[in-house]
């Protein structure tokens, strides 16, 4: 039997997103009260209206921390002007990480190599500033793991949304990286994924939404919010078969090593 409330933790969000601005705020409240007590945001440093929208949400409530970094999405894009726009936050000391960045072999919305160098360009900043690197990977988890190790790259590291295969899962937990799991893990079709989870041990997990996109079940197809981050972790602790509370406290061991 739980002796006490589970508090929950959304390692990945999108809370600038034009869907959230009706109620940005009194979602983050009723976050709050229904105990979501961090939501970690991505701030898009192609936007401005990103870094404005994000640096109100983090003056408005203590429970809202963001990381920022060039998506590999926009590689084609990056200029000195987007790297001076991430530098100028990380020198406020406004984020947590740098994130979310990496490669997506998969859209290859950006030229291959772009995606490469601007990746590279992403984990010298995060080691000049001591922070944790947020991985987006999509089909490129072996890519990146050979960059990350020809960089040399001492920082912590989290791959976001991982849905990646149990070989790949395994060496990053052996590098003490960190897998941040989804709604995915919910879906019908994700059995790869949660014999992945069973072998994530509890010190390298974390939880998240992605929200507003990948709704867990039984909201799939739907808006995605932090406040399902509840039933990711719900389906994570019964995957591994361990009580919510014990996986929820872990979670929040693993990112207070971050901070």
């Amino acid at each position: 039997m739980e002796t006490q409330t589970p508090v929950f933790t959304d390692f990945h969000a999108h809370l600038d997103d034009p869907l959230f601005e009706p109620n940005r705020f009194p979602l983050i409240d009723q976050c709050v009260r229904e105990g979501i007590d961090r939501i970690i945001t991505v701030a898009n440093p192609n936007e401005t209206g990103s870094f404005q929208t994000t640096a109100e949400m983090l003056h408005y409530s203590s429970h809202v921390l963001a990381v920022v970094g060039a998506h590999p999405h926009q590689a084609d894009s990056y200029s000195a002007e987007i790297e001076n726009r991430i530098l100028k936050f990380l020198e406020n000391r406004t984020a947590i990480g740098v994130g979310e960045v990496g490669l997506d072999f998969h859209y290859q919305f950006a030229d291959r190599q772009n995606q490469i160098n601007v990746f590279q360009r992403q984990i010298a900043i995060a080691k000049e500033a001591g922070l944790p690197l947020v991985i987006h990977s999509r089909e490129a988890e072996s890519e990146i793991l050979e960059i990350l190790n020809r960089e040399k790259c001492t920082v912590p590291v989290i791959f976001h949304c991982y849905t990646g295969g149990i070989r790949e899962a395994e060496e990053m937990t052996k590098k003490g990286f960190f897998i941040s799991i989804s709604g995915i893990v919910t879906f019908k079709n994700a059995n790869r994924l949660r014999e992945v989870v069973q072998r994530i041990p509890l010190a390298n997990l974390f939880t998240e939404t992605d929200s507003p996109y990948l709704a867990p079940e039984p909201y799939r197809g739907k808006p995605n919010s932090p406040l399902l981050v509840r039933n990711v972790a719900e389906k994570i602790a019964a995957i591994k078969n361990v009580p919510l509370n014990e996986l929820t406290q872990a979670v929040e061991r693993n990112l207070q090593s971050l901070l």
